[in-house]
């Protein structure tokens, strides 16, 4: 059965789910661009965050990695501003701990010098859902997911003309954001690709809205 001929209750139905996915599509896309590409610099902030960054880091996933006392050593440079003063014995654990997967060319993000880890230091974590997010999982999970799912529930099934060109574009644009991720491994680097996927991202989920309403709820002709 076509979406123009379900029943009211289903058409309504469909749009909640359909403006849910694009609303997760858009907190999504929020932080990407918020968080992962223009994260506010180091020099705006009055003061030791009160949840910062990188003790987030150190007190969750990267745990396994040091030690409660070496996570002190990093808290005190969090609270006493994270100067260039403080950073020796900080430099010592990240040399250890850390360079060998975040140094040039490795993990996101590089973690090699006082520059790379000072704005992290002082970036202050969200809490809530922003807090709970991560660009990795949005990027490889998230935003594929979101577009497979409006396009086999909705898009297919309209009666619009163009809609195998648009899926296209949908699987071009979730191929292009991997490709991009990947290759950057999240870096500040050629942020021209990064900003590029965001915007082709954000305008298919867009099209797939307009469109799939449009079928939901355009007046019959005739």
């Amino acid at each position: 059965m076509s979406l123009r001929d379900q029943p009211a209750s289903e058409r309504s139905f469909a749009t909640l789910v359909l403006l849910a996915l694009a609303a997760a599509m858009a907190l999504g896309l929020t932080f990407v661009a918020t968080r992962e590409l223009a994260p506010a610099p180091a020099a705006a902030v009055a003061g030791p965050p009160r949840h910062s960054r990188l003790l987030a880091v150190l007190d969750g996933v990267m745990a396994v990695n040091t030690n409660p006392a070496q996570v002190e050593v990093f808290r005190t440079w969090v609270e006493g501003g994270a100067t260039r003063e403080g950073w020796p014995p900080v430099e010592s654990i990240v040399a250890n701990n850390c360079s060998r997967c975040h140094d040039r060319g490795g993990q996101f993000p590089r973690l090699a010098s006082y520059e790379d880890l000072r704005p992290i230091a002082l970036e202050e974590t969200p809490e809530g859902l922003m807090g709970l997010l991560r660009a990795r999982p949005l990027h490889l999970f998230g935003f594929p997911a979101i577009l497979l799912l409006s396009t086999l529930l909705y898009l297919r099934r309209t009666a619009w003309s163009g809609r195998k060109a648009l899926m296209a574009a949908t699987a071009a644009a979730v191929v292009f954001d991997l490709a991009q991720w990947l290759l950057r491994q999240g870096a500040p680097t050629a942020l021209w690709a990064a900003w590029a996927a965001v915007g082709l991202l954000g305008l298919v989920m867009l099209a797939q809205v307009a469109v799939v309403l449009a079928e939901l709820w355009r007046p019959r002709k005739g």
